[in-house]
């Protein structure tokens, strides 16, 4: 259920259960904003396995092919337009039916990242229950 890379079929990525949310990442590739926010916040979370959490990253121009929550194909970068997440790096929290569970963060603020994304898994927690 943790990972970090869009490599497998989408669904095998997300949570799925009652309760789970997946923490996704829209990168770019060479872009070190996105790779502070990987390496800092996202692998450490993933390497707690912190609990009803799963972790992905798609890229934003990606062509790997993937399937959504209802099953239907698509790429990396038309799944980042579906979700709008233009610029990079974007990080949005998704419930197991692929609702949005809280404020996408977009871009990086080093000194309050950290803060920022507990506070938007704080409040999809209450979402989701």
């Amino acid at each position: 259920m943790f990972t970090m890379t869009a490599s497998k079929l989408l669904p095998d990525l997300l949570a799925f259960e009652p309760g789970w949310m997946t923490i996704a990442l829209f990168s770019q590739r060479d872009c070190e904003f996105c790779e502070e926010v990987r390496e800092n916040y996202l692998r450490p979370m993933v390497r707690s396995r912190r609990p009803r959490i799963a972790v992905a990253e798609f890229e934003l121009s990606g062509t790997r092919r993937i399937r959504d929550w209802t099953e239907r194909g698509s790429t990396e970068a038309e799944f980042a337009r579906e979700c709008k997440a233009r610029f990079a790096p974007t990080v949005m929290l998704f419930g197991p039916t692929g609702k949005v569970l809280a404020e996408p963060i977009i871009g990086l603020s080093r000194d309050f990242f950290g803060a920022y994304l507990e506070q938007r898994i704080q409040a999809a927690s209450k979402v989701i229950g």
